[in-house]
């Protein structure tokens, strides 16, 4: 099972299609609109997120995102 982290959404570009999620601890991990598990994919500064982590040669990169209540 992947280990999953906690964090914000700092900054979301939908335009863009990409934003910025805030750790708990740690360095902030960038992510891609496509990563986001919702059917609507709306996410907002300042949400509660879950998410997996990989290290990709540009750095830290969230998957698996999910809102959190």
């Amino acid at each position: 099972m992947e280990e999953r982290y906690f964090g914000i959404i700092k900054t979301f570009d939908v335009f863009k299609g990409f934003g910025f999620i805030q750790r708990q601890k740690g360095k902030d991990v960038f992510f891609f609109y496509q990563e986001i598990e919702a059917d609507d994919k709306i996410l907002a500064e300042g949400d509660k997120v879950s998410f997996t982590v990989e290290i990709k040669p540009k750095g830290l990169r969230a998957f698996k995102i999910r809102k959190e209540s």
